[in-house]
């Protein structure tokens, strides 16, 4: 059987690098079957592949590529003034293993 890092290859997809932590946090935990993501920014080679708020500096095509990459790497944003870095998008994410 394959990995799961062969099947995305297999797809197409390549699997960044760790983004370099931006402050003080944990990128993910595993608590028993439970895995715990946060404050995933779009970035490659840590440096924010778009900047600015979605509708104003950024695109709504900018912003869905932005969080395709930080997927890749789901908080909602509603009545936030501005996220980390000025970052369009920022992903935050649980899964059950």
């Amino acid at each position: 059987m394959s990995t799961p890092e062969e099947r995305l290859a297999e797809a197409g997809h390549v699997l960044p690098a760790i983004a370099t932590p931006v402050a003080a946090y944990t990128p993910a935990l595993r608590n028993g079957p439970y895995v715990f993501v946060s404050g995933q920014l779009p970035t490659i080679d840590d440096k924010l592949i778009h900047v600015g708020k979605v509708g104003a500096e950024v695109t709504p095509e900018r912003a869905a590529d932005a969080a395709r990459q930080s997927g890749v790497h789901a908080r909602s944003a509603v009545g936030v003034a501005m996220l980390s870095q000025n970052a369009p998008v920022v992903i935050d994410v649980q899964f059950e293993v």
